[in-house]
């Protein structure tokens, strides 16, 4: 699509998400509620970022002009706004974030009433009305109202959820989840909860994980660590071994499915995760790449669990999308009622070996024959190899999967080389 990505619009704030794309966005939104006939009210939410009160100001300078109430939640997660938006019948939600991006970056993604992020479809219809250029109609003028308050709901909803009281290391990422984590955990040490606009995701939160790793190491505890907009979580147990979405995946496998279940993740799901999935009779269904991907896929197979090894984890029956809190708060729980170590609940599990690289692209990429060609000779060998551009990102994502660690190394590296040399 041309402005939609794998999670929402997503660009530096300022250069690609600029006034002129902003108002675009604003101008399609009015379009929508138009011809949708949705009740005249927008529930929004941002992380910490120092670019969302530019694009939120920006933004309502069309929607409080052509009828559409803003309601403002303020600094939040992505998760919460999606609940808040189901629980008080919102007929469409919007969260300002760049989710595990830099500060620099900003975005813009929809919730519909349901707390589900828009599908495709509606993604193409909004786009198809950010790029009209006529009149939006007669001027209705609206209103624009904090309430940050409903906020509250959220988290007395995650506390009743919460059957555990030992002390935990809790990494904000500097982001959204900063204060309600503050509220959710009280006992426990909370680290990068501190936001200026500027340090969210700045080596910390589940993409920066080796400080959560040194502390809990140290004070042998249990850590988790979210994105910018916390729908994300990485888990480190206390003897500091991370424990990335596939292996929380299959933790909950063990305590929320049956035999002959399904459970969806994507095309970076661990085959080691396949393989002792099926050893209980459960099939893993790949998605592509987004945690929206996962979410539709989960919804096709009736599956309840679904998830993306980064750490978007969704499970349907607390929340129809990702949340980072929640997903520790269950992991926790599930160690409490079993007084077992996180290693104790993975005895069972054998993962294969992911080497990962990336480079910077500044054009479309497409595979070629001669990129083909290598990728067959290295699946003949035995791996699995995965090129895709990021969906958020200028980048070319690369991923070798190997049972051999050695060999998956080399084979990133023989394919960036050959991709610099021949494709760029």
């Amino acid at each position: 699509m041309k402005y939609f990505g794998t999670d929402g619009i997503r660009g530096i704030a300022g250069k690609f998400l600029d006034k002129k794309l902003i108002i675009k966005i604003a101008r399609a939104l009015v379009r929508f509620y138009k011809k949708n006939k949705l009740c005249k009210v927008l529930l929004v939410g941002n992380d910490s970022r120092i670019s969302s009160d530019y694009i939120l100001s920006n933004l309502e300078s069309i929607l409080l002009e052509y009828g559409i109430n803003v309601e403002n939640l303020g600094k939040c997660s992505s998760p919460c706004l999606a609940y808040i938006t189901k629980k008080f019948n919102y007929p469409l939600s919007m969260m300002i974030s760049a989710s595990h991006n830099s500060s620099e970056y900003n975005g813009i993604k929809f919730f519909n009433a349901n707390g589900e992020k828009i599908s495709e479809n509606t993604e193409i219809e909004l786009e198809k009305f950010m790029d009209i250029k006529t009149s939006l109609g007669e001027k209705n003028f609206a209103l624009r109202k904090n309430v940050e308050f409903l906020k509250d709901f959220y988290v007395s909803h995650i506390k009743e959820l919460k059957n555990f009281n030992f002390p935990l290391i809790i990494d904000c990422a500097n982001g959204g989840v900063s204060e309600i984590c503050k509220q959710i955990f009280e006992k426990s040490k909370i680290i990068h909860a501190n936001p200026n606009g500027y340090n969210i995701n700045h080596d910390c939160g589940c993409t920066h994980i080796e400080f959560l790793r040194s502390i809990c190491l140290k004070e042998h505890k249990v850590g988790l660590a979210f994105d910018g907009d916390a729908d994300r979580i990485q888990i480190v147990d206390e003897y500091g071994n991370v424990i990335s979405g596939d292996k929380i995946l299959y933790i909950l496998s063990k305590f929320y499915l049956k035999s002959n279940d399904k459970i969806i993740g994507t095309i970076y799901s661990n085959v080691g995760l396949e393989q002792s999935l099926k050893k209980r009779e459960i099939e893993l269904i790949r998605a592509n790449v987004g945690d929206k991907n996962v979410y539709e896929t989960m919804k096709k197979f009736h599956a309840e669990i679904g998830g993306e090894d980064a750490g978007h984890i969704i499970i349907k029956h607390f929340l129809n999308t990702g949340d980072g809190v929640l997903i520790g708060i269950l992991i926790c729980n599930i160690l409490h009622i079993t007084k077992l170590k996180i290693l104790e609940l993975l005895k069972d599990y054998k993962e294969c070996y992911q080497e990962h690289s990336t480079i910077p692209i500044s054009k479309p990429f497409k595979l070629n024959e001669d990129i083909r060609f290598l990728i067959k000779k290295f699946e003949k060998d035995g791996a699995r190899i995965i090129i895709r551009p990021s969906g958020t990102e200028p980048i070319l994502r690369i991923m070798a999967e190997h049972e051999n660690k050695s060999i998956a190394k080399k084979m990133v590296e023989s394919l960036k080389n050959f991709i610099k040399s021949n494709c760029l």
